[in-house]
C-alpha cells in the first residue's frame, strides 16, 4: 500500500457546493428583495464568484474584499439596490446551512478511515466551512481540517499543505495523496507541495498545463487507485 495519508478537498469533492450555493443565493435574495431572483442571476453570480476565487488563489484579492465585491459586482450587473455587506452576511449565514454530501463521498470516507490517515484541506471561509462540516457529520473522519481563511493561505500555495503536514506530524511526502476536483487549486497545490494528486474530473474537462498523478470521473473510482 503506497499511500498512508489522504488529503481531501471539500467543495466539489466531498460536499455539494453547487446545491449549497443555489439554496443560499435564493434564500438571501428572498430575504433582502422579498421576491425570487431572475432565472439567470445564479449563473451570473457563479461566474463572478468563480473569477474572484481564482484571483484569491493567486493572492490578488483578500477574502474580506471578495465577500463584498462578488455582490457589489452582481448588483451593478442587474441594477439592484442593496448593501453588498448586508447581503453577504445573510448569504454566508445561509451558506453555512448547506451540509449536502456528494454521491459516493460518505462511502469513500467510511472505507478510507479504516486504512488511512485523513485530512481536509479547503479554500473557504472558516465559520461557513465548519458549520457545513458539522451539518454533514463528517468532521470526525479527519485528523485535521485546514481552512484557507483560518491560516491566511489558500491552495495552490504549498504553505497550506506544509501546515497540514505539521498538524499531522507528516514527513514522508511519497506516502501522501491529495484528492480534489480543481486543477488550479487542489492539483496544482499538491504538485507545488511535492505530493501525488488525484483529480476528480466529473465534467470531462481537458487537462491543460497541469498533470495530476491520477484522473478519475467520480470519487467512487478512488477505490481502484487505492487498491493498486
Amino acid at each position: 500500500m503506497k499511500y498512508k495519508t489522504l488529503l481531501f478537498d471539500l467543495d466539489g469533492t466531498i460536499l455539494d457546493f453547487s446545491k449549497t450555493e443555489e439554496a443560499a443565493i435564493n434564500a438571501a435574495y428572498k430575504i433582502v428583495f422579498e421576491t425570487k431572483p431572475t432565472e439567470n442571476l445564479l449563473s451570473v453570480y457563479h461566474k463572478i464568484n468563480s473569477d474572484l476565487w481564482k484571483e484569491f488563489e493567486k493572492g490578488s484579492i483578500k477574502i474580506e474584499d471578495l465577500k463584498k465585491k462578488r455582490f457589489s459586482d452582481l448588483f451593478v450587473h442587474f441594477d439592484l439596490n442593496a448593501h453588498p455587506e448586508v447581503f453577504s452576511d445573510i448569504y454566508l449565514s445561509e451558506l453555512g446551512k448547506g451540509g449536502y454530501l456528494l454521491e459516493g463521498a460518505l462511502d469513500i470516507l467510511n472505507l478510507c478511515e479504516k486504512k488511512y490517515r485523513l485530512a481536509a484541506v479547503t479554500n473557504g471561509i472558516g465559520d461557513v466551512q465548519r458549520s457545513r462540516i458539522d451539518k454533514a457529520g463528517i468532521g470526525h473522519y479527519f485528523e485535521t481540517i485546514v481552512i484557507s481563511e483560518d491560516v491566511g493561505i489558500a491552495k495552490p500555495d504549498p504553505e497550506i499543505f506544509i501546515i497540514t503536514f505539521e498538524n499531522m506530524n507528516l514527513t514522508q511526502k511519497d506516502e501522501v495523496l491529495m484528492i480534489g476536483d480543481s486543477l488550479s487549486s487542489d492539483i496544482l497545490g499538491g504538485i507545488n507541495a511535492g505530493i501525488d494528486t488525484c483529480w476528480i474530473n466529473g465534467y470531462g474537462n481537458k487537462i491543460k498545463d497541469i498533470e495530476p498523478t491520477y484522473t478519475i470521473s467520480n470519487i467512487s473510482e478512488l477505490k481502484e487507485i487505492l487498491n493498486q
